[in-house]
């Protein structure tokens, strides 16, 4: 709105200015016309014309008289005067014949007063021409006659002359009153103009006072102006079309070290610009001047280098416009020195990287470590699973059971540890399973037994409501939520009862089912100003140590995350004194008794033994895997390497393969390829990859690799069995008696001696110092997997730097590495399974 009043009023502005000067402009011309008038009028009334004419009438009239005495005078003296009659006849008759055709009397021929006399003159004139040019001696005769007939047009003449006179006064009013017409008129527009010229006036001093208003308005925005101009931070350089600088800010001088006085009128190009772009500059000009072309002129900021006095090149952020003023046109360019931001830009950079690099670092520890931790847990669960094959007294199987499910609890901590990497990757995933919730539930209790057992704690669980039985869940994650929790209640707990209750909920038609399990114990409770804030990081319920047994605060949050990503809700209710009910609600899916639920009866008809081959580098490994294939059933050959995994693949066929990952030679994945891209006996046979990494990358790297399965290390004959039905359904036929292998009487010795024989062949063989970088890391590798299984940690730390020490080439380093190890192996303790 404010705009087009603007726009309003200016326009009228505009349009009385034009109209005031059409008014001046109209004032002046009529002025002129009438000035040209009056003086033409003057001008008629100057010129002799009708005094010629009033003369001429007049003088026509004297000659007339002065024809009658020259007449009068020749009768008295004809021989003297009668020329003289003819001379003043002729005068008179060429008066007349003016009067009949002049031009300055047509007016007055038209006047019936003044054209009868005139014509009966004439013809009086034209009767006494032939007397007047005849003899003189007839003229003389008849000179009487003459003068009466002379004296009969007297009253014409005298008409003649009153008509004349009365018509030319009658033309003179009117020329005056023409004048005078004029002459008002003359006036009045004078008057007007003048008046014009009044307002004029007052308009011009009024423009001239808002002129002065606004040259000092625009001296004082010049002064702005060039404030800011001057007050600029970044460098501001104004030149013409051909690039001469005309100004240089003093920003500008900071910034590229040049006094003002030293660059005005030098071209821009050599000022600033580096020798690496003067070319493209110069082109760029050159184009300009001669197409209009623009290609960084009102293209907004573009980077470039510039170039100071002292030559240094830096970058700078530039942005070019062009202007005009008045004919000529000028260019600005506005330059801003963003050494500063590169490097914070560079180092930004430098710092992502290094970001992303110590992420991926921490990614290969945790997946090495996972490998690592797996090592030895794949040598204690699978001598237990082969412990629980011997006869146990039912105390003793107990707590085989029980270290079972420690274990795989422990492993399960292992890849919480990799569920808390992923969650930060943003790359977590459920993972869910078909397991019976009640054997779930459990195995969570009989884990926490012990120490609940220690602390004078009752354990028990059931369910309030109908039981659900199979599900679909991330049994995984549920466990070690449930596990956390049921371990925070046996650790605030003293000689009192800890329960888990679980209830199938109501939900709508249509929804997942969800079962609640609360947690609930009579411990020592949580203030009420805690509740908010025991599921964030590194947060505990008390600080009193002996209270709380200190951990690190984790517990909880993880379990926050684990509950949120299987789509659940975690929460605490409790009472300071009374004891805390933690609680959790997760969806499940409800399912099936799965076929396999139970592991196969070897003495069952539909029992089939089946050929493997089985692909492992670690000894302790490659002997758990063998015996645990052998209590099933099933026939075993066995690769230490990919490579003799692909000749042995070559040779026979077989029913399943069971592939190791990481070994000397020919890794699994090699191995994998060789045998599908081969001619063999096995190139569709099943190959199930064997590996302590069990990241979901890893998973989908060995499958997109042409493995067919994953079974993570440490190997589960329950897992194992289910993997073999998988796979190998088409083969009829029942084992023989021949088929079935026994486990040693005593495995665990044999492992043992197998380890301490290994270790044994590496110290002899790292003792005439080998030059096989690979084949050094490979070896020591291997031995402290099977030293963490034999419980020899110090031993397992001396062997993985030996290996780190290979695989950087360190010779100096290695030599101390295997001294360091040398020790380790002398003063170990005893190999054991605990």
């Amino acid at each position: 709105m404010i705009e087009l009043s603007v726009r309003w009023t200016s326009w009228l502005k505009q349009g009385g200015r034009g109209l005031f000067l059409g008014s001046v402009v109209l004032c002046l011309v009529a002025i002129g016309y009438l000035a040209t008038e009056v003086v033409k009028d003057l001008q008629l009334l100057n010129s002799a014309n009708s005094d010629n004419v009033q003369w001429t009438l007049s003088q026509a009239e004297v000659e007339f008289l002065e024809l009658r005495h020259a007449i009068s005078e020749a009768r008295s003296e004809p021989d003297d005067d009668l020329e003289k009659v003819v001379e003043e006849f002729d005068v008179f008759y060429s008066r007349v014949d003016t009067l009949a055709y002049g031009d300055l009397y047509a007016e007055l021929r038209e006047i019936p007063s003044f054209s009868e006399p005139l014509g009966r003159t004439r013809t009086m004139l034209e009767n006494l021409v032939p007397l007047i040019d005849g003899p003189r001696a007839q003229l003389e005769a008849e000179l009487d006659e003459v003068d009466a007939l002379l004296e009969t047009a007297r009253p014409d003449l005298r008409a003649l002359a009153t008509a004349g006179l009365f018509q030319f006064a009658r033309q003179s009013d009117t020329q005056r009153d023409s004048v005078a017409v004029t002459l008002s008129r003359l006036a009045l527009l004078t008057g007007v103009l003048v008046l014009v010229l009044a307002v004029l006036l007052r308009h011009a001093r009024r423009v001239s006072r808002q002129t002065k208003r606004r040259g000092r308005e625009l001296e004082a925005a010049y002064a702005r102006l060039n404030t800011i101009f001057d007050a600029s931070l970044d460098a501001v350089i104004v030149a013409d079309e051909e690039g001469r600088i005309q100004r240089f800010n003093p920003a500008a001088e900071r910034i590229f070290r040049y006094d003002v006085e030293e660059v005005i009128g030098l071209r821009i190009g050599e000022v600033i610009v580096p020798e690496h772009l003067r070319a493209a500059h110069d082109a760029g000009m050159t184009r300009m001047q001669e197409t209009g072309e623009h290609r960084v002129v009102g293209h907004g900021r573009v980077r470039m280098d510039g170039k100071r006095s002292t030559g240094e090149v830096f970058p700078v952020e530039l942005a070019v416009e062009q202007a005009q003023t008045g004919d000529e046109k000028i260019v600005i360019g506005f330059l801003r020195d963003i050494s500063q931001r590169v490097r914070a830009e560079n180092e930004l950079v430098e710092a992502r990287d290094k970001a992303l690099a110590g992420e991926k670092a921490k990614a290969e520890f945790l997946a090495m470590m996972t490998h690592e931790i797996r090592t030895p847990l794949n040598g204690v669960l699978g001598n237990l699973s082969l412990l629980r094959e011997t006869r146990l007294t039912p105390e003793q199987s107990r707590f085989v059971h029980n270290m079972a499910v420690s274990g795989k609890l422990l492993m399960s901590h292992v890849d919480a540890v990799l569920d808390i990497a992923r969650f930060e990757a943003g790359t977590a995933g459920t993972q869910m399973e078909v397991v019976h919730i009640g054997d779930l539930v459990q195995d969570v209790i009989d884990s926490q037994t012990s120490p609940a057992e220690a602390a004078g704690n009752v354990l028990g669980w059931g369910w309030i409501g109908e039981p659900v039985t199979w599900v679909a869940v991330d049994a995984s994650r549920l466990q070690q939520v449930l596990l956390n929790l049921l371990g925070n209640a046996v650790k605030f707990t003293r000689y009192g009862r800890i329960s888990i209750e679980l209830e199938r909920l109501e939900t709508p038609a249509g929804a997942s089912p969800m079962v609640e399990f609360r947690i609930i114990d009579t411990g020592v409770g949580i203030p009420e100003q805690d509740l908010d804030r025991v599921f964030e990081d590194f947060q505990t319920g008390t600080s009193n140590p002996a209270e709380s047994g200190q951990g690190t605060g984790l517990g909880l949050g993880i379990a926050r995350r684990f509950v949120t990503a299987i789509g659940g809700e975690i929460g605490a209710e409790s009472a300071l004194g009374e004891g805390s009910v933690f609680w959790l609600r997760i969806p499940v899916e409800l399912a099936e008794a799965p076929h396999d639920a139970r592991a196969p009866d070897r003495g069952s008809a539909q029992f089939v033994a089946r050929d493997i081959l089985l692909v492992e580098d670690n000894e302790i490994n490659l002997q758990l895997a063998q015996d645990m294939l052998r209590l099933i059933g099933h026939r075993v050959s066995v690769a230490r390497n990919g490579q003799e995994a692909v000749d042995a693949a070559a040779e026979q066929r077989f029913d399943l393969i069971l592939m190791d990952i990481r070994m000397p030679v020919m890794d699994g994945l090699a191995a994998t390829r060789a045998i599908r891209e081969g001619q063999g006996p096995c190139r569709d046979v099943p190959i199930v990859a064997l590996s302590a990494n069990v990241l979901p990358e890893a998973k989908d790297r060995f499958i997109a690799g042409g493995m067919s399965d994953f079974l993570g290390k440490p190997l589960d004959k329950q897992e194992l069995a289910q993997v073999i039905a998988r796979f190998c359904t088409d083969k009829p036929g029942v084992a023989s008696a021949t088929d079935r292998v026994t486990a040693p009487a005593d495995p665990i010795a044999a492992l043992k001696a197998r380890y301490v024989a290994e270790a044994t062949e590496l110290f002899d063989w790292l003792a005439t110092g080998p030059d096989d970088w690979n084949e050094i890391a490979e070896r020591s590798h291997r031995t402290a997997g099977s030293a963490a299984a034999f419980g020899q940690p110090e031993l397992r730390l001396a062997l993985l730097k030996v290996e780190t020490a290979a695989e950087a080439e360190n010779a100096t380093a290695l030599t101390e590495a295997v001294q360091v190890a040398l020790t380790a192996w002398k003063n170990a303790p005893e190999p054991r399974v605990d």
